[in-house]
């Protein structure tokens, strides 16, 4: 099985048929749910910078340029890197993830957050590839999460549109201030699905393709793939559990209170 063919049929068994993720698309979550949603989702891979940094680094290191550009312009994008080589708040993406958390009223990437089982798990499991991780590893993981990211996003935006509009849904009526404000809200998730279904995806699956005849390359691979779906699959099992949780038991995990 191909690379790109591989990337498809793993990734989409995690997200395609997953309860929550056709719940998001179905728009039947409550805010109470959406809300417990966005706040651990914010915390499963809150390494990906390093992640793509280290993979970078070892790309450079193994002599692969196609590889670490590829990365290297993930990167860039990620923190708010312009053409000209400087950084933009304006363009950090850690920035926007904030401001589409705070316009919900979470204030999640705070030390102590209260997280379900799942989602620490999930998050140790990407400091633990972080630690240990081969330049192929570490990239099949990215690869994996630029594949799945906007299929989850997609799903996502579909209830956080017809549950918060007064939030994230810009009319003909709004003030330039306001239209501003959701137009901010929206920029993580919108770009996401965009930039990473349109770019970083078919860019780094362009410059791993070449180790498809490579046994112990594509192993390696693979198994950052693997990872990145066994985890998936836990912490959208365990969000299953929990938004079936009392409000209040829901409510702390979302603001820790």
């Amino acid at each position: 099985m191909s690379l790109k063919n591989y990337v498809f049929s793993e990734n989409k068994a995690v997200v395609r048929n997953d309860p929550v993720i056709l719940a998001l698309l179905g728009k039947t979550l409550n805010r109470t749910q959406y809300r417990l949603y966005a706040a651990q989702r914010a915390y499963v891979a809150t390494n990906f910078i390093r992640l793509v940094d280290k993979a970078a680094k070892l790309a450079r290191e193994l002599g692969d340029e196609e590889l670490a550009a590829a990365l290297q312009s993930n990167l860039h994008d990620e923190i708010g890197m312009g053409p000209d080589g400087n950084r933009y708040d304006a363009l950090d993406h850690r920035k926007w993830k904030a401001t589409y958390l705070r316009a919900l009223g979470i204030e999640a990437d705070v030390q102590g957050f209260p997280l379900l089982q799942a989602t620490r798990a999930h998050m140790n499991s990407f400091l633990e590839i972080e630690a240990d991780g081969t330049v192929f590893s570490i990239s099949g993981a990215i690869l994996s999460l630029e594949n799945i990211i906007p299929l989850e996003y997609r799903s996502a935006v579909s209830s956080r549109d017809h549950l918060f509009p007064e939030i994230f849904c810009p009319t003909d009526d709004d003030s330039m201030d306001v239209r501003e404000k959701k137009e901010l809200a929206r920029q993580y998730m919108d770009d996401h699905i965009i930039h990473d279904s349109k770019s970083h995806f078919p860019q780094l699956l362009q410059a791993l393709v070449k180790y498809e005849s490579d046994a112990v390359a594509m192993t390696e691979i693979r198994a950052g793939i693997d990872l990145v779906n066994t985890y998936r699959k836990q912490f959208y099992h365990g969000l299953e559990a929990a938004l079936q949780f009392e409000e209040t038991a829901m409510e702390y995990y979302t603001y820790g209170v």
